[in-house]
């Protein structure tokens, strides 16, 4: 899928994304998932930035974990971020922003905690997107990927089906090596059937 039909694909579904039945049964869980791992790695963050934020659900979550944190979303649908900024009302340390995971418009080392949530398989460009997230990622900040992993069978099913954008854990850690990155904790998703995994990721001691 283009990117740009992505984008419309997303921004159709925005009124209706926070009633959707996988809001409950999938996206809750995962965003659970990464606010625990989040906690456990980095508890007093300065400054967090969800990349693919969406209607703004899990940084309104986090508010309520890490008090005083800079709360920051991007996406590049903008009816996406038309939704979260209404959502977010007068939350005056939370800020959403229209741009792609390719192009972040933020200063280098400036976000102590990153999520994307079940938003990597959407990035077009995953290897230029990767070098943005390291890019912004303080020195000792996380990364916190939530996706679907291709593992066991689903390798097989991944090549089969040419679903390059769910990437084997061999290519994940081929596209972190040129940031500087790579995965230091993993963590699967109760109730998932470990068919999604929360990857914590940062620079290596």
């Amino acid at each position: 899928m283009s990117r740009r039909r992505d984008v419309q694909r997303f921004d159709r579904w925005a009124d209706s994304y926070d009633r959707h039945w996988m809001q409950r049964r999938i996206f809750e869980p995962v965003q659970r998932a990464v606010l625990d791992l989040a906690e456990d790695e980095i508890p007093r963050p300065r400054a967090i930035l969800d990349v693919g934020c969406g209607t703004g659900r899990l940084l309104q979550s986090a508010s309520a974990r890490f008090p005083g944190a800079e709360l920051v979303g991007v996406d590049p649908a903008p009816e996406m971020v038309r939704q979260a900024k209404l959502r977010a009302g007068d939350i005056s340390a939370m800020g959403f922003q229209l741009a792609s995971a390719e192009e972040l418009p933020f200063p280098d080392q400036h976000f102590d905690l990153v999520f994307s949530t079940l938003t990597f398989h959407h990035w077009a460009d995953q290897r230029k997107a990767v070098a943005e997230v390291g890019r912004v990622l303080a020195p000792s900040g996380r990364w916190l990927l939530a996706d679907f992993l291709a593992t066991g069978l689903m390798r097989y099913v991944r090549r089969l089906l040419r679903m390059r954008r769910f990437p084997e854990r061999e290519s994940l850690k081929a596209m972190l090596a040129p940031a500087g990155l790579a995965v230091v904790t993993e963590r699967k998703v109760p109730g998932l059937h470990g068919q999604v995994a929360v990857l914590a990721i940062g620079r290596p001691d």
